[in-house]
């Protein structure tokens, strides 16, 4: 008597409970493992490149306006000691863990968008000039009196409500942003005062 070969469907099972039990193996041998403290290659969830790269993040405070600057960048280990010896002193390491370094220098300055920014905008009924694009008490720089909400033009007032923000050329050199700041803010406030 001959044997039948097995239908697929008996096929399909075979392969499928086969699949199933090398699955349970694998799961089962790996947590015994990882509580002997090894691991296997194919289950670690963290990938290589964590292994092979330290994040840094640099914090750049600005003490004049209070904002902070943070930028993040992955290293390769083996370049990550150059990497911190090629610092400038004004870097300081507040916290290193384990592939993750946390860089903080302070400047006595104030941040690129209160350096390159001044805001126009109508403030307690009179134009003023704000240092930044946001009308902030604390960067007050002009309070035109002598250009009142309620002398304004129509088309002028309801522009200058919403604000009108100056910006300098980013091509302008860092100390010369205030002065050409000066100019443009200067310019614009007359051309509102012969409306």
């Amino acid at each position: 008597m001959a044997k039948h070969p097995p239908s697929a469907y008996k096929r399909l099972m075979l392969a499928l409970i086969s699949i199933c039990a090398f699955a349970c193996t694998v799961i089962a041998g790996s947590m015994l493992l990882k509580g002997g403290g090894l691991n296997l290659p194919f289950l670690n969830r963290e990938t290589e490149a964590s292994h092979t790269a330290v994040r840094v993040e640099y914090r750049t405070e600005y003490l004049k306006c209070g904002d902070s600057l943070v930028e993040y960048r992955e290293y390769p280990v083996q370049e990550f000691d150059s990497v911190m010896a090629g610092l400038s002193q004004a870097w300081a390491v507040t916290r290193e863990e384990a592939q993750k370094v946390r860089l903080l220098r302070q400047l006595e300055e104030y941040c690129d968008t209160h350096h390159r920014l001044r805001l126009i905008t109508i403030y307690r009924g009179y134009v003023c000039v704000f240092r930044g694009k946001e009308p902030d008490p604390r960067f007050l720089l002009k309070e035109r009196t002598d250009i009142r909400e309620a002398d304004l033009a129509p088309r002028d007032k309801a522009f200058l409500k919403s604000g009108y923000v100056i910006e300098v050329d980013p091509l302008v050199p860092h100390e010369d942003v205030p002065a050409s700041l000066e100019r443009e803010v200067a310019i614009y406030l007359e051309g509102i005062k012969e409306h």
